[in-house]
Parts: C-alpha cells; structure tokens; sequence
C-alpha cells in the first residue's frame, strides 16, 4: 500500500510541473504531502499486537485533536489500516498450547 501512495505523490509532483495554475498546483501540493504522509505512517505500523493497539490507540487521541481536515482524512486513513493491520494479525494468531507435564 505504502508503493501506491508514493507513486501517486509521483504523479502529483509532476501534474504540479505540468500546470500553470496556482490554485490547482497548490491543491495537487496539499494533496501529494497528505499521501507521503499516510505512506510513511503506513509503513512504519508496528509488526507486533501490543505495539500496533497502543499506535492505533495514540491515532484516535490524535484524530479527536485534529482541527485540519486533510490532517484528519490522513488520520483516519492510516487508523483504518492499522485496524485493518491488527484484525489481519489477530485472525492469524493462534493461543499458546498448554504444556503438558511428563508423569514418570
């Protein structure tokens, strides 16, 4: 996911270069530094359960906070990959056996 991100942050850049317009440039800037910005939160989710529930924990108290609109479409972005992230671990995370003692 993180690719595709960046390879529209690519595109935006250049569609930038390409415009003469100083409105549409300044929305194609607004709108490239909000997906740099989900790509590299995206990619450094934690890869453990404990790590990833207290970030997705740490992006709500963050999204509540968040008065800027493209900081909370940003927001509520990565959350839901993180989300998406923590049910895909925890489907695959099977509980521990138990040990059994060997009787002699």
């Amino acid at each position: 996911m993180p690719k595709l991100l960046r390879a529209e942050v690519v595109r935006l850049h250049q569609a930038m270069r390409t415009t003469s317009d100083p409105v549409a440039r300044r929305k194609l800037a607004e709108r490239a530094m909000e997906l740099a910005q989900e790509a590299e939160a995206i990619a450094d989710l934690p890869l453990d359960v404990d790590s990833l529930q207290a970030t997705i924990a740490y992006y709500k108290r963050m999204l509540a906070d968040a008065e800027n609109a493209g900081t909370q479409r940003v927001l509520m972005h990565v959350l839901q990959r993180a989300e998406d992230k923590l049910e895909q671990m925890s489907s695959h995370h099977q509980p521990p056996k138990p040990h059994r003692l060997a009787v002699a």
